[in-house]
């Protein structure tokens, strides 16, 4: 039992860490939120898709490319945002208003939720999450399935957004969105090198391997450079419904059901991180960019950020407790 609550905190501390000083940062005035989320947009663009890259470029893509985990995490997702995406406008059915006192609709609000618990921040917690657990090599699985579910995540944020929108973009938004997703031709451009069996020479490896590495510890530093645990008192029913959808409902039930179709080990990890990682940081942007309650939008992603660190701990013990994730 005590062995499997230190891989349990083992996986989940050092992220806890990082967050933490992200928040201490800002706090101490060493950095500004708007710092915080234009490098947040950086690493987006430029370190997240390197790790990517570098991840699938040196995984054994034999056991990385699972078509069971993959199609069980594409379905599973699309179950979420349909149950959501029903739901959700049957329970909020009442609008708000910004700092500013500017009127924000019932519409926006339940796009804002419905965004938030089916889109896992699972780029920055879905690798890591899995190397902490089980090493690098066996982590590749994680990095092929974030080039599956985060065009599918965008592909739903936009149809969610637009929908509740009356400035209606058009789907060849969509479609421009996803071919200039960094993080997909991250992972296009991986293939690519892989089966070209083109080699890096040593020092070019080496410094974009260390630049990869930079990926993570960065991501999860900002944002918890953004966290503000002010003006929730007015969003707390919102938020605890974003909350308790993302966090606790979608991985009891998706989790138990990846448990009964044989998932185990690495494979398992990774899916439950999709289901209970926190709400992915750009849901904010995305938000924002629509004029959909941003100011909801970045409270469940600290909230769900909050909350997450406890249920990943707690999936880990007891998948690991039950023999399911065999270290």
């Amino acid at each position: 039992m005590y062995q499997n609550f230190l891989v349990s905190m083992n996986a989940v501390l050092p992220l806890i860490i990082c967050m933490a000083a992200g928040y201490i940062f800002r706090v101490a005035k060493l950095v500004s939120e708007d710092f915080c989320r234009k490098c947040n947009t950086f690493c987006f663009k430029t370190f997240l898709p390197l790790m990517i890259f570098m991840n699938v470029y040196n995984s054994d893509l034999e056991s990385a490319i699972q078509p069971g985990v993959f199609l069980f995490a594409v379905i599973a997702t699309l179950a979420i945002f349909l149950a959501a995406f029903l739901l959700i406008p049957l329970v909020v059915r009442k609008g708000s208003t910004d700092r500013d006192g500017t009127p924000i609709t019932a519409e926006s609000r339940q796009a804002v939720l419905i965004q938030s618990i089916f889109r896992s921040n699972f780029v920055i917690f879905g690798y890591q999450v899995v190397a902490n657990v089980y090493g690098s090599e066996r982590a590749a699985v994680a990095s092929v399935l974030a080039a599956i579910v985060v065009p599918l995540f965008n592909i739903l944020a936009v149809f969610t957004l637009e929908y509740f929108t009356n400035s209606k973009k058009g789907f060849s938004s969509v479609l421009r969105g996803i071919a200039k997703n960094p993080l997909i031709w991250g992972a296009i451009l991986a293939f690519i090198f892989k089966f070209s069996g083109i080699i890096f020479p040593q020092p070019l490896y080496t410094g974009l391997s260390n630049m990869a590495s930079i990926a993570t510890p960065l991501a999860l530093v900002v944002l918890g450079g953004t966290f503000h645990f002010d003006s929730l008192g007015k969003n707390a029913g919102a938020i605890s419904l974003g909350v308790l959808g993302k966090i606790v409902i979608a991985p009891l039930i998706m989790v138990p059901l990846a448990v009964l179709l044989g998932f185990r080990d690495a494979n398992l990890l990774s899916l439950m991180i999709v289901f209970a990682s926190p709400t992915a940081v750009n849901s904010y942007t995305m938000a924002a960019a629509y004029n959909h309650d941003p100011e909801l939008a970045g409270q469940l992603v600290v909230m769900t950020s909050i909350f997450s660190m406890l249920s990943v701990f707690g999936w880990i013990f007891i998948l690991q407790t039950m023999g399911f994730i065999a270290v």
